[in-house]
């Protein structure tokens, strides 16, 4: 069937399928091409099918489903149809299609209970993306010294500086921050070291009962009361974000005196599963390594920080 000969409701619901798609796909991927999203579209599409999820209603006692239109969408004319749209919002939108990822929207820092700093990039209100054309205007580039310092004295009125002095207190932290504020923080396209990183879009948790560390609630062997088990925010010691080269890295600095116990080994094992599942590798430093040779630290990090 061609499209002409669909009835308007039909039309209506092609149309709207494909905007609603584009729009969630644009929020989600703001690097994208329309062979990109054509691919990804009908793997939805036909999952959708597979499924038999359809829209389905009834009016004055005729009962109208989406199934015709869904199907149309496979047929030559609907692909056509498709890339066609993709297509010429690409061209639109091409500035912001083409520029690189800014790989994470939001960074959460600090002590939740005391010193916790929201820093974004394409949000605004900490959780609704800007528009395309707002898009376009920013000029920083996202998580430099710049960007952020910008994001904490307009929100915080504080530097980056002055909220790693703030939050970073153990001994390690504070000769490892040091290094980087003297060799590192005078140049502010330099890639930022963001401190206690406790969560993004949202906080990072963990459980404890009975003085033993679980990642989910799933895994405590009690029932009952499972769900008043308050969930427990952890930090990573440093997140750097390269926007240049697209690339992250958590931190993690290791004084064995406190990781040696079997329950923070746990705290570090779900650490590392967490950053395997955001696909950001995790480096451990030594306190040794750290007060021995910390020039050769920053010379593995260098390819994040600069």
């Amino acid at each position: 069937m061609k499209y002409s000969d669909l009835e308007t409701k039909s039309k209506h619901f092609i149309n709207g399928k494909i905007s609603q798609y584009m729009d969630a796909y644009i929020r989600q991927n703001k690097v994208w091409t329309p062979e990109q999203m054509y691919s990804d579209f009908f793997e939805f599409i036909n999952g959708e099918i597979n499924k038999s999820s359809y829209t389905k209603h009834s009016q004055n006692g005729i009962i109208w489903s989406s199934e015709l239109s869904m199907n149309w969408l496979l047929t030559s004319e609907g692909n056509s149809t498709v890339m066609d749209r993709f297509q010429k919002k690409y061209l639109k939108d091409k500035p912001v299609a083409n520029r690189k990822s800014p790989l994470v929207e939001r960074v959460r820092f600090g002590i939740y209970w005391k010193n916790l700093y929201d820093i974004n990039f394409g949000l605004k209100d900490g959780y609704n993306f800007i528009e395309t054309k707002e898009l376009k205007n920013l000029k920083v580039v996202p998580w430099t010294i710049e960007h952020v310092n910008k994001e904490l004295l307009d929100k915080y009125t504080c530097t980056l500086k002055e909220s790693i002095e703030k939050v970073s207190t153990s001994f390690l932290e504070k000769t490892f921050s040091e290094y980087w504020f003297k060799h590192y923080y005078s140049d502010h396209s330099n890639s930022a070291l963001i401190p206690e990183v406790c969560g993004m879009r949202s906080k990072f948790y963990y459980y404890n009962y009975n003085n033993h560390n679980y990642t989910t609630r799933a895994e405590i062997p009690v029932k009952g009361l499972i769900d008043k088990i308050k969930p427990i925010n952890f930090r990573f010691d440093f997140l750097v974000i390269n926007f240049n080269k697209q690339k992250m890295v958590f931190i993690e600095l290791d004084g064995f005196e406190f990781h040696k116990t079997r329950d923070q080994q746990t705290l570090d094992s779900i650490k590392r599963n967490k950053a395997s599942s955001l696909g950001i590798p995790l480096l451990t430093f030594t306190s040794k390594r750290i007060s021995d040779d910390i020039q050769s630290v920053f010379s593995e990090l260098d390819s994040f920080l600069k």
